[in-house]
């Protein structure tokens, strides 16, 4: 929990996502990973709790025993864990607890299936670009049906794992993206809101931006409160490295209900420089980096690909600019699933380090 000398070392894991194994990930796999955060000092483990055939095939949905009867429809069928008889990590939550690491429940939200999300949300919609093109699996936040089913999906993981140690709850997707949204929906609410034609703007254009801004924000600190009333003492951390477009103002999010901020860091290649403005931008909101430290990229998603070389340079980065920056507050590495040996070896020199 925050605490204002507390730094946060940890992993975050799909309990599907990228699993090597044909359930998702398994009991004895965790207890090894719990083991071996102990043995390094690590604090925290994140459990990213669904997946997605677009980007990892094999799995798809969420990894747990849903108990809204109107998520069925996403449950993965799959997925050990996502079956009340098999069902684990609450068992992994109290053997956390056991070595002093704290847990994390991650979602998405706004990434789902098409062909999954209108059984139950009909009036879901994919944000979408001015030409009239869709988003790849990505539905906007201005439509009524996908509005309600990222709150269901809140408010049934948390009630699913009401264990103490579980401390924070992340999200990402709760935005728009950079070239998005012109649905029906937005084009709707814009109109109504400022009687303007949002067809009429382009990315970047300043009323645009701001109405974005406030729109997600508003949205924001409803889910943060929601979360609140059923954990008030749970932290509240958004992944994003609030990126133009998104509507995710890195001044106003610590009003809205956000703890920290997690930006997405060597998902793809950058300089010293660019990390450095990255973080820079998110000022002044408490900071915990999400390192990439895989070594193959993704079906649709073409990751930069890490080298203990990479791991421990980027890491030199952090520790400079953590020296002389007290909002950096940590590292959660990604993804445990599917990092070789030799950086896993990397991410553990660079632990002691920090």
């Amino acid at each position: 929990m925050r605490t204002e000398d507390h730094l946060y070392k940890g992993w975050q894991v799909g309990i599907t996502y990228e699993s090597l194994d044909a359930g998702g990930v398994t009991m004895p796999g965790m207890i090894r990973l719990l083991n071996e955060m102990e043995e390094h000092q690590m604090n925290l483990l994140s459990l990213m709790m669904t997946g997605y055939e677009l980007f990892s095939p094999g799995h798809d949905g969420f990894a747990w025993p849903v108990r809204n009867s109107r998520l069925e429809c996403f449950r993965d069928m799959k997925c050990l864990n996502a079956d009340m008889k098999t069902e684990f990590v609450s068992k992994v939550i109290d053997e956390a607890k056991k070595r002093g690491i704290g847990i994390q429940l991650f979602t998405n939200l706004a990434i789902y299936n098409p062909e999954r999300i209108r059984s139950s949300y009909p009036g879901a919609c994919e944000q979408m670009y001015k030409d009239g093109e869709k988003f790849k699996w990505l539905f906007c936040p201005d439509s009524d049906d996908v509005w309600q089913l990222e709150n269901d999906e809140i408010e049934d993981l948390l009630t699913v794992y009401d264990q103490k140690n579980v401390q924070s709850i992340g999200y990402e997707r709760l935005s728009y993206s950079g070239g998005s949204c012109y649905c029906e929906d937005t084009k709707r609410l814009f109109h109504t809101q400022t009687g303007l034609e949002i067809t009429d703007f382009n990315r970047g254009d300043e009323i645009l931006e701001k109405w974005k801004s406030e729109t997600i924000l508003k949205k924001m600190s409803e889910m943060n409160r929601r979360i609140k009333v059923i954990r008030p003492d749970m932290d509240v951390w958004l992944h994003s490295s609030c990126a133009s477009g998104w509507g995710h103002d890195p001044k106003r999010l610590r009003s809205q209900g956000i703890d920290y901020v997690i930006p997405h860091v060597a998902h793809f290649p950058m300089t010293k420089q660019d990390l450095f403005t990255l973080l820079d931008r998110i000022a002044p909101n408490d900071i915990v980096l999400h390192f990439c430290v895989r070594n193959k990229a993704l079906k649709n998603y073409n990751i930069w690909v890490k080298t203990p070389e990479i791991i421990k340079m980027i890491g030199e980065w952090i520790k400079e600019y953590m020296c002389d920056h007290s909002n950096l507050k940590g590292v959660l590495f990604f993804n445990e699933n599917t990092v070789p040996e030799e950086n896993r070896k990397a991410v553990y020199e660079l632990i002691k380090e920090l």
